[in-house]
């Protein structure tokens, strides 16, 4: 039974019925609560599929389930459903119409999606009157006796539930779906799944507490499952990156060829190595996109500035790209964005229009007000305000105590471990610095058995003016600036590093940041956090840590 435990439901009908599906029926039968899922069609604009409950049997098939309950009356002459309860009568929709579209709704999703064998799935239906004891006859044309269950049928589901298989396997030139085809259902349509660790190694007991997901999570990937078009937004921590990879992984199961971008060039790769099994994704950086549309229209530019002419060349690039978007305009049926904070107005016109209907295709944005380090504005191409994700699940508690001080916004959750102290260290000279991480830096190896690639070291300057591109190793280990050169410790700016994380974070070259780049550097850590910060920025800290210095 998916979900295990039933959080919520729309009425104490659907309640009996999930409580009898997960207590009175065999561990074969596969049964979804509270599905819903989108289909792209030939046009671009997606469908809306939804129902009450899916269940799947390798033997016997699948059926789209509607729950109505009270004393059901159909009145044949204005063609109308009523409901009889407690709050008195209520119209309702035609449950039966209501199940036979969410029937062909499923079945196409699942012909899309298919990755199992060359045969189609067959989706039957059935409609469960709980409240009622129905007539032995049938009801309606589209309402044969054979797929309603009143009480009683739901008293006896296991027999009943085999009748309504019989009655489809009838009509169907398909065999049922095996086990290959139910475990295909659940990946396409489960409302549980996985975080999977950022690394492959065994990780300490605070950062697999954070790996959890949180309920919070699961009621946004609900929420979007029932949305075209939506904002996320939410601290850093809160998990905005997962649900786009999440989000995008769903859409390219229903059927659609999905575009994924960042602004950020690493965060792009990290995304793209996370969905490189998936080929209906394509994943760029904003600016990688615009210079792969503009080769293709025939324009030479080059794919990188010289030292110096950083800002017009990035101009011309992404004015080229929205003067030749053309080429490639209904390329894709979805469009996923993470760190949208950092996308120019003026970039979202010429985005759409790479849709199959700008207007229409699903678009989903997730973003980070905290984190807009480049002054863009924000006018997003989403209906409506962005869904608030409030709760922190990167960083233990004690980092997050910090963190959430230079956050501008409501309140930030902490879900995870308390975690260590937050490490602080002050320093007068650059040569002083450089020697108080070549200390730790050995320490946390050598006695904290930390790996080289569990290791960020972050500032907020570049690589020509930060002393960490002077050295070629610390703490005994190689230093790079790739994020996965295994065995090494990463050097980077925190501007490059936004979005990303690791296990252990030493943040440096604090002098003249502001507010928003502390909370994104201090943000970045999932256990450890360890400040170098010249004496300067002594002021820029909050007391509680200042009376925790391990130095100065």
């Amino acid at each position: 039974m998916i979900p295990e435990e039933l959080r919520e439901a729309e009425s104490t009908a659907e309640r009996r019925l999930f409580e009898h599906l997960r207590d009175d029926t065999a561990d074969q039968l596969l049964a979804l609560h509270s599905v819903s899922w989108l289909v792209p069609t030939e046009k671009g604009r997606p469908r809306q599929g939804e129902a009450d409950f899916v269940l799947a049997h390798p033997a016997q098939g699948i059926l789209v389930v509607e729950v109505k309950g009270g004393t059901i009356r159909y009145d044949a002459d204005k063609r109308e459903w009523w409901s009889t309860g407690k709050e008195g009568e209520h119209r309702i929709k035609d449950p039966f119409a209501q199940a036979t579209r969410s029937t062909f709704s499923l079945r196409r999703l699942l012909e899309r999606s298919k990755r199992v064998g060359d045969d189609r799935f067959f989706v039957g239906h059935a409609v469960v009157f709980p409240d009622t004891r129905a007539k032995s006859g049938r009801l309606k044309p589209d309402a044969p006796r054979e797929i309603v269950l009143d009480g009683d049928d739901v008293r006896d589901l296991e027999t009943s539930l085999a009748r309504v298989f019989r009655y489809w396997r009838g009509t169907a030139k398909t065999p049922p779906p095996g086990k290959d085809g139910v475990d295909h259902l659940e990946r396409v349509l489960a409302n549980s799944f996985e975080i999977r660790a950022p690394l492959s190694v065994e990780l300490a007991e605070e950062e697999r507490d954070l790996l959890t997901l949180t309920e919070e999570q699961y009621r946004v990937l609900d929420f979007l499952s029932r949305q075209t078009r939506a904002a996320i937004a939410g601290c850093a921590g809160s998990g905005k990156t997962f649900l786009a990879a999440e989000k995008a992984r769903r859409l390219a199961l229903e059927g659609f060829r999905v575009l994924v971008l960042s602004f950020n060039t690493l965060l792009a790769q990290h995304l793209r190595r996370g969905l490189q099994d998936v080929a209906e994704i394509d994943v760029y950086s904003y600016d990688h996109l615009c210079y792969e549309i503009v080769r293709e229209a025939g324009i030479e530019l080059a794919e990188r500035p010289e030292p110096g002419d950083e800002h017009r060349h990035y101009q011309a690039l992404r004015a080229a790209f929205a003067e030749n978007v053309e080429v490639a305009a209904g390329r894709y049926g979805a469009l996923v964005v993470d760190e949208a904070q950092d996308f120019d107005e003026d970039w979202w016109f010429p985005l759409q229009l790479l849709l199959q209907d700008p207007d229409a295709s699903p678009l989903y944005v997730f973003l980070d007000d905290n984190q807009r380090i480049f002054p863009v504005a924000r006018n997003l191409p989403v209906p409506g305000e962005p869904f608030q994700l409030t709760v922190n699940c990167r960083n233990t508690k004690a980092i997050n105590e910090l963190v959430r001080r230079f956050y501008r916004g409501g309140s930030i959750e902490a879900r995870g471990p308390a975690g260590p102290p937050v490490d602080l260290h002050f320093y007068e000279t650059e040569t002083e610095l450089l020697e108080q991480l070549d200390g730790c830096i050995a320490e946390w190896i050598l006695h904290a058995e930390v790996e080289p690639d569990q290791i960020a070291l972050l500032t907020p300057k570049g690589a020509h003016r930060s002393v960490l591109w002077r050295v070629d190793q610390l703490g005994g280990k190689r230093l790079t600036d790739d994020p996965w050169d295994d065995g090494k410790i990463l050097r980077s700016s925190i501007y490059r590093f936004k979005g990303l994380e690791r296990l252990v974070v030493a943040v440096t070259e604090l002098d003249g940041a502001r507010d928003d780049v502390f909370y994104v550097g201090f943000s970045r850590p999932n256990v450890f956090l360890s400040i170098f910060a010249p004496e300067s920025a002594r002021h820029r800290l909050p007391r509680e840590l200042l009376a925790r210095a391990s130095g100065g």
